[in-house]
């Protein structure tokens, strides 16, 4: 393992990125939340299948991912840190998807239909959420550097959780996500329910939000998904806070969490357990998780891919946080593609769900 905090040096940040990915390596670029640290990993042949949350990495998965076998797991053999980052100039490499760039497209028109599509299923019975998706095409420019878009998330939404992959055959990702899937340690397990979207008003306050019934019920059946989850384990003692609501970038959302102090409960493999359970939430799928997935495979028309699935830093300094891979976008040769989802209840009207992924995508938008 080798480590760099002298951005000034040789191998400074552009230049590793720029050589590993010349020699052919997966490559993954982080910062956690409310950090200055700038983490890059290169991995020649990263591995793929269930993780050990033990051996300390980089994790990668898809959305569909159900036995966790399609997770990729770069090892931090070539970990270096960065304390402070810069824009950077001229174009920089990165791996481009193997699919062709047609496959990957989105309409309202399909959209719309889907979560009507869903209020009908909700209402004969077959479940009570579901969250299709969507993408929105945005042309790149001329000078467009991966590195300059992950700077710039990383500026604007000191709060997220923003990453940069490039990975051979299956492409180059960034985003900023608010959501935490499982953050594990020797010590705790913590995990939290997001869900809820309002846009942000400048200057208002948090805590004078006020949130309908539709809103308030798709965050419950997130947390009450968690719940059943320790249930399914038989964890009874957690500590659970909220829901409050909190900002997103542009956004505000609902949010509730749970603690398990692993001191007191003794379960050392608590988080892949967990990690097993949750995937994919109902944040992202829907309630309960197989017939709403059901219904996404048959009706989405949209290979995810990464998004919606998880990704972060496995075991580094003892920690490992695992986050849901949402307000991300895919890097292809000439355009980005931007995804989205909105959380389908009883109570949804299709506009408003179209606007509220607009909103969504907005957050990557506003710094392209």
């Amino acid at each position: 393992m080798f480590k760099s905090t002298d951005i000034g040096s040789d191998m400074n940040l552009q230049s590793l990125w720029i050589e590993s990915v010349n020699d052919g390596n997966a490559v993954a670029i982080w910062r956690a939340p409310h950090s200055e640290q700038i983490h890059f990993i290169a991995d020649k042949s990263p591995s793929k299948g269930r993780i050990d949350l033990q051996q300390p990495g980089f994790a990668v998965s898809p959305f569909l991912n159900p036995e966790g076998n399609e997770t990729l797991f770069l090892k931090a053999d070539k970990h270096s840190v960065f304390d402070k980052v810069e824009q950077f100039d001229g174009l920089v490499p990165y791996h481009l998807n193997s699919r062709p760039d047609t496959e990957i497209s989105g309409e309202k028109s399909h959209f719309i239909k889907m979560v009507e599509d869903g209020v009908a299923a909700i209402n004969d019975g077959e479940f009570d959420k579901v969250v299709p998706a969507r993408t929105l095409d945005q042309p790149l420019a001329a000078d467009f550097n991966v590195l300059n878009q992950f700077y710039k998330m990383a500026d604007a939404y000191p709060a997220a959780f923003v990453s940069l992959l490039s990975i051979p055959g299956i492409g180059t990702w960034t985003g900023a996500t608010p959501e935490l899937l499982i953050e594990s340690s020797a010590e705790h397990f913590r995990t939290f329910s997001l869900a809820g979207t309002q846009p942000f008003v400048e200057g208002s306050d948090l805590s004078e939000a006020a949130w309908n019934q539709k809103e308030i019920e798709e965050q419950a059946m997130v947390s009450r998904y968690i719940i059943e989850q320790f249930k399914t384990i038989r964890l009874r003692k957690f500590v659970e806070s909220g829901p409050r609501t909190v900002q997103a970038g542009n956004m505000i959302h609902l949010k509730t969490e749970y603690t398990v102090d692993l001191n007191v409960v003794n379960m050392p493999e608590l988080g892949s357990v967990m990690l097993q359970l949750l995937h994919p939430t109902s944040a992202v799928c829907g309630m309960p998780k197989f017939p709403s997935l059901s219904f996404i495979i048959e009706n989405e028309s949209l290979n995810r891919e990464l998004y919606s699935g998880f990704l972060g830093p496995v075991n580094m300094d003892g920690t490992t946080q695992l986050y849901v891979n949402l307000r991300c976008m895919q890097i292809l040769r000439n355009r980005a593609v931007l995804y989205a989802g909105a959380g389908v209840t009883h109570g949804s009207k299709t506009e408003k769900e179209w606007d509220e992924t607009a909103l969504k995508c907005q957050t990557l938008l506003d710094v392209m």
